[in-house]
């Protein structure tokens, strides 16, 4: 049977599909900086009293660097790289911010390698490969890139998102199982707001994330705050905690084969054989991982 951290990890793939076409929606009407304050706000508004109800209101006792460890991974893995990913979100637009989602797993994988000592058998590697092949197959566009920015520097703001996103998330994954899950999330989530809050006082951007009430795609960044920034980080740490951090990082990427539904079914995008076919084999590619994780479906 598949396990638990498989489950979650595509649980997450979903709820992020549905969070990035919620971004792309709401991006239209406000700067990076002000959605990424806001969600991040947002969801350590929400964390209070969940983790209150679950792990209890007293923090848990662990070294000094663990705590570092904590909040630096809020840093890169919230404030960082969801700057990144919003702001290539609005370059480029979502299918080809979609297309860097595939250096994920090989950011993860070779993260892992050097810092957990994972490794991955030969069958998972052919359906790591499988996954990104898929994604390609995907994205794959033949009209000319828009030319209103810089092609290149939306897919390196991406790329940087994807790989900062790994980096927080692979860091912390030895000391994952020695502190209380919605903790985890909590000490992320406050190390990622006091970037931010700093990032914008820096940059000299706005620090009122009421504003957002007032905007234009208001709805869409809140739904997208809910799902993508407080449910989907829980579902994405869960995976982690159990399960492997290069399994978990496969089976996130089939997020691009629930934004390719979600995109056809909210966005009306075009469907068309091409995508269907990178579809098709990105689910083979995560049969193949899930079926030489487990031992086999039973």
């Amino acid at each position: 049977m598949v396990g638990l951290g498989e489950f979650l990890s595509i649980l997450c793939a979903m709820l992020w599909a549905f969070a990035v076409i919620c971004y792309r929606k709401a991006g239209d009407h406000m700067p990076a900086s002000t959605m990424n304050l806001f969600k991040i706000s947002l969801t350590m508004l929400l964390m209070i009293p969940t983790v209150i109800l679950t792990d209890g209101a007293t923090p848990p006792e662990m070294p000094l660097q663990h705590w570092a460890l904590m909040l630096f991974s809020g840093l890169v893995g919230i404030m960082l790289a969801d700057l990144f990913y919003l702001r290539a979100l609005q370059m480029i637009g979502a299918g080809l911010t979609g297309l860097t989602g595939s250096l994920y797993s090989p950011f993860v994988v070779v993260l892992s390698f050097f810092y957990l000592g994972e490794r991955l058998n030969a069958w998972q590697v052919m359906g790591m490969a499988l996954v990104m092949i898929g994604v390609l197959v995907i994205s794959y566009r033949r009209k000319s890139l828009t030319i209103e920015h810089p092609p290149i520097k939306g897919f390196v703001f991406a790329a940087l998102g994807v790989f900062f996103t790994a980096l927080g998330i692979v860091i912390i994954k030895p000391i994952s199982n020695e502190i209380p899950f919605f903790w985890i999330i909590t000490i992320r989530s406050i190390g990622g707001l006091i970037a931010m809050v700093l990032f914008n006082i820096l940059m000299k951007k706005s620090l009122n994330v009421f504003k957002v009430f007032k905007a234009k795609g208001r709805y869409w960044l809140i739904v997208g705050a809910l799902l993508g920034q407080y449910l989907s980080t829980m579902v994405w740490v869960a995976g982690y905690k159990y399960t492997s951090a290069s399994v978990a990082s496969i089976l996130n990427e089939t997020a691009s084969i629930f934004i390719l539904f979600l995109g056809w079914l909210i966005l009306k995008e075009e469907v068309n054989q091409r995508k269907i076919l990178g579809a098709v084999i990105s689910i083979l590619g995560v049969l193949c991982v899930l079926y030489f994780s487990n031992g086999g479906f039973h």
